[in-house]
Parts: C-alpha cells; structure tokens; sequence
C-alpha cells in the first residue's frame, strides 16, 4: 500500500515539474518573440526615418538652386551648353592646383569642347594666399592680350615655383614672355594692379552667394564643394544632361 502511493506521490511530482517545465519555456518563448517584435519595431521605424531624411535630403538639393552671374569671366564651350559649370578658384590653392591637374582636362576633353558644358573660371583669392591676388592680376592682364587660358594654365603648372618667388612681378612677367605675350604691356599691367577693381568684384561676388572656400564649383545653380575626383564631377554632370 505504501508502495502505491509512493509510486502515485512521485509520478503526480514528476507530473508537475514537467507542467512547470512547460509553462516556464512557455513564458520564455513569449517574453523572447515579444522582444524579437519590440526590436524589429524599431529597426522599421529607424530605417523609416532614415529614408525620410534622405528623402528630404534628397528634395534640398534638387531645390537648393543660387542664381550666380558669370559676370564678364573667361568662358570655355558653347554659350549654349546645356550644363554651366562656375568656378571659383585661387590661383595660389593647392586644392585649385589639384583640380586642375587631376579633373580640368578630362572635363575639357569630354565635356567642354564637345559643346556639353560651357566653363566659367571666376577670381576668388583667398586672404590667406598672400601671392593669389597678383596671380589674379596677370591672368587678367594676359587675358588683355588675348592669352588669358595661357597664362591660367601656366600660374597652375608653376605654382610651386611663383609662390616661392622673392620678385613676384618679375617672375609672372617671365611667364607671359614665355608664352608671347607683349612684355613690356604685361609687365606695366602687372605693376598697376589695373585689374585690382575686376578681381575684387568677384571675390565680393561670391561672398554674396555664400562661398568660402576654393576651389567652389556652380554647376546649373548648385553649388558643390570638395570635389575630388573626376568621377564624382561626371556623374554630377550625367545628371544635368
């Protein structure tokens, strides 16, 4: 008799535990499923707002237009491409220099002699280049004897060697006879800072549109900063065409 109910005693505790067991994985399950939904929950709803801000990223740029004026500047291309690309650099810049060097004649090659982008190299010297604003001055002396993109290219190749030079006159000077410009008219524009005035307008220029630094490029009214690369200025080009 002692026996039977010892046997009924430890199958009804048996019995239990494996109830208990049980209920206790089923608590856990549920606990583990609602908190798979609570995380899932908020993955939706980050990558929600993450899309919204792209999204209204997305609309400032497309919206974020500057009407500027290309003033009476050097141009390069058709008047009539469809894409206008405004350049505001500083002679004396070494990421102007880098421009030049790593993306400017790609883009002339591709893009502005095939009649695609007309280029706009507008005067942004920078108060911290203390050589810029004469480098200014004698592209637009050059530009006087219709060699401006002469000596543009010219101040950008020798940048190391002029911003150096201990008589700056006399070293942009050797650059325009260098190129068969008239030395004596040069060298006479150069010394009378003649082009102080025009200079100076498109420095205020750009101020007004609210550039800082160089080199800034408009391209159809958006202004772009840090381009590094000539893949990165095709693909903003691609998409205005």
């Amino acid at each position: 008799m002692e026996s039977q109910l010892e046997e009924r005693s430890t199958f009804w505790r048996t019995t239990g535990l494996v109830l208990i067991g049980l209920f206790i994985g089923y608590i856990i399950g549920r606990f583990e499923l609602t908190s798979i939904n609570f995380e899932n929950k908020n993955i939706n709803e980050n990558l929600k707002q993450n899309t919204n801000t792209a999204q209204k990223q997305n609309q400032q740029i497309k919206t974020n237009k500057v009407v500027i004026s290309e003033d009476d500047d050097p141009v390069l291309g058709s008047k009539d491409a469809p894409v206008t690309i405004i350049d505001f650099s500083d002679y004396q810049c070494p990421f102007c220099k880098k421009f030049y060097s790593n993306i400017f004649h790609e883009l002339e090659a591709d893009y502005i002699d095939s009649g695609k982008v007309k280029y706009v190299f507008r005067d942004f010297p920078l108060s911290i280049h203390s050589k810029a604003q004469y480098a200014h001055y004698a592209a637009e002396c050059g530009k006087e004897q219709n060699k401006y993109w002469e000596i543009h290219n010219i101040l950008f190749e020798k940048q190391s060697e002029w911003t150096e030079s201990e008589n700056l006159i006399e070293t942009l000077t050797s650059y325009a006879e260098e190129i068969g410009l008239d030395k004596i008219n040069f060298k006479e524009c150069l010394s009378s800072e003649k082009y102080r005035d025009e200079v100076k307008k498109d420095k205020e220029d750009g101020l007004s549109y609210g550039i800082k630094g160089t080199p800034t490029l408009v391209i159809n009214g958006k202004m772009i900063r840090g381009i590094s690369s000539y893949d990165q200025l095709k693909k903003l080009i691609e998409k205005e065409l």
